[in-house]
Parts: structure tokens; C-alpha cells; sequence
């Protein structure tokens, strides 16, 4: 049975230990490039899941802190949804509320607002790219 975690805690206790574990800095990916062109097939092929499946534990490691960070560079970055500098700026650099808030030009109170917001699509990102990704030693985020 696989874990299930709240987002905050998961992102000050055990995104660091992840990222860490895998051996890899967080600015070395970027981020997710969207295609619209239409899957008419799974999303795993087999030869990748042959693949997944014979990783050593030290890429299997990498192979899970890279999915994190994936999540994170998911998330909107646009004028008036500024979610995934709001989480960087936060659990990446570790700045305070107030300078993020002053950082993306928003009140204390639509900071708030936005920052929750931001929390709620990391969640469903990273619960995403989890799955897509066959990562189920990673935890269920819940907000």
C-alpha cells in the first residue's frame, strides 16, 4: 500500500532527501516541453518499461528525484498564476512569504490565495507524473 502525504510537509520533510538521494540538482532539468500532438497508445512502451524495470537502485533513484522536479517545472508560470515561482521561491531558495509575495507583486492576502493554489496543482502534478512515471515508492500528495 502505497503512503499518502500532505504536500507541505512532504515538500519541508522529503524533497530535499529525494533530490539528494538521486543525485541530481534541482536547476538541471527544465522545464517539460507540452506537445499537442494526440497518444493513441500508453504512455509506457514496452522496451521503457524493460528499461524501469532493470534500473540499479542509484538510477532508480535518480529516475524517482527527476519525476519530482518534473512536477515542480510543470506548474503554471504565467502573468497572474505565478505557481511555480511561488514554490520554487519558497522550497527551493527559501525565501520568506513577504518576499515572495513582494517578488511576484501580489498582497498579502491574494499571495496567500495563490500560494494555496499553487500548492494544489503541485499536488496534482506531481500525483500525475508519479503514475505516468511508475514511481509508486513515492508517496500520494493530498492537500
Amino acid at each position: 500500500m502505497t503512503e499518502t502525504m500532505n504536500v507541505k510537509k512532504f515538500l519541508k520533510e522529503d524533497l530535499w532527501h529525494y533530490i539528494n538521494l538521486g543525485g541530481i540538482q534541482y536547476n538541471q532539468l527544465s522545464s517539460p516541453q507540452l506537445t499537442f500532438t494526440p497518444n493513441t497508445h500508453s504512455y509506457t512502451n514496452g522496451t521503457e518499461k524493460h528499461l524501469i524495470d532493470d534500473m540499479s537502485e542509484a538510477e532508480r533513484s535518480t529516475y524517482v528525484a527527476t519525476t519530482i522536479v518534473i512536477a515542480f517545472k510543470d506548474c503554471t508560470d504565467i502573468e497572474g498564476q505565478r505557481h511555480k515561482s511561488i514554490l520554487e521561491d519558497y522550497y527551493i531558495k527559501e525565501l520568506t512569504n513577504q518576499a515572495i509575495a513582494i517578488r511576484v507583486n501580489l498582497s498579502d492576502w491574494k499571495y496567500k490565495k495563490a500560494k494555496r493554489k499553487a500548492l494544489e496543482e503541485f499536488t496534482e502534478r506531481f500525483n500525475f507524473w508519479r503514475l505516468k512515471r511508475d514511481c509508486p515508492e513515492l508517496p500520494i500528495l493530498t492537500c
